[in-house]
């Protein structure tokens, strides 16, 4: 999981709450944490769809073989092959963490959260200490917006996967998201991460982004330049440059980044809500008004943030 900025309307920019809730402006959309009933029926393997094998070709593949397949199916996000071949492993192995992991996975991704979470809540019944399971519960704690439970998850997954790039970087994140006192504890796991995967731009990526979090906005410009340097085309790293460039006032450079990946207009949109954020209302005033000038199909964003300004300075 990569982080980037979203959008709010808070105006103290120090803080982890007005950089992480920095909406739709900066980047495309985000996931939002909801809370979900605790009451929900139980959730058994058989309640999970499955798709149909006419041919029985995928069924006669070794357990292994359709494990490896699965995992492969999922990482490209191919969510109909990637459960038939965890279901056909089921079936192989019934109480196989990997499968019921996977299709857990898949579940989250269909923002379906109550049910990943009791399936994999059941599995873990069998194997407490599954580590995958573990991980992917603590991110769907953190989308609920549990961060204690998820960090406790998380905690109990890097116990058992110490070296692992992924709990390092999900418990990192859930730090980030408690906030601006748990900014500290997420810095060093970042830092592991890249010194596990050095040529990875998402760990870069994320550093960078913990980096400005903390208000530590040249480190955070190195970061991203050396993730964008990694994978030139990461929109994620490049936005979030832009926006370090921003808060380190420097405008130009921000709003060639944002032309880009967002357009000139939207970057003039940008820039006139973090100069709103830091009160500066003639500036914002400018910026909004040029994004409205530069596109008329941007004129409901643009136009809604200058009348949010207008009513903050009366």
């Amino acid at each position: 999981m990569n982080q980037y900025l979203q959008a709010s309307e808070a105006s103290n920019f120090s803080t982890k709450v007005t950089l992480l809730l920095l909406a739709t402006l900066l980047m495309a959309g985000c996931v939002t944490s909801t809370q979900y009933p605790t009451s929900a029926k139980m959730v058994n393997i058989q309640d999970v769809p499955m798709e149909s094998d006419p041919a029985n070709k995928v069924a006669n593949l070794s357990y292994d073989r359709l494990i490896q397949k699965a995992d492969t199916y999922l990482d490209s996000n191919n969510v109909r092959l990637a459960r038939l071949h965890y279901r056909k492993a089921l079936d192989k192995k019934p109480l196989s963490m990997a499968a019921t992991v996977g299709l857990g996975t898949i579940l989250f991704r269909e923002a379906k959260l109550e049910e990943a979470a009791l399936l994999l809540e059941n599995a873990l019944e069998n194997s407490p200490s599954n580590a995958p399971a573990l991980t992917v519960l603590g991110i769907i704690e953190r989308n609920r917006g549990n961060l204690k439970a998820s960090l406790a998850r998380l905690n109990k997954a890097l116990e058992q996967r110490p070296q692992d790039p992924e709990v390092l970087t999900e418990l990192a994140i859930t730090n980030d998201y408690i906030g601006q006192e748990r900014l500290t504890y997420a810095e060093p796991l970042y830092k592991k991460v890249v010194s596990l995967k050095p040529n990875s731009s998402a760990a870069h990526n994320n550093l960078g982004f913990n980096y400005l979090l903390q208000g530590r906005h040249k480190e955070a410009i190195k970061t991203f330049t050396r993730a964008l340097a990694l994978a030139p085309d990461n929109k994620r790293a490049k936005n979030n440059l832009a926006a370090a460039y921003l808060l380190n006032e420097q405008t130009d450079k921000a709003l060639k980044l944002f032309q880009d990946t967002v357009g000139l207009a939207a970057a003039y949109n940008n820039l006139g809500y973090i100069q709103m954020t830091r009160g500066n209302w003639q500036q914002a005033e400018k910026a909004f008004k040029k994004a409205l000038q530069l596109n008329p199909s941007f004129y409901v964003r643009a136009k809604e943030n200058l009348e949010h300004l207008h009513s903050s300075t009366r």
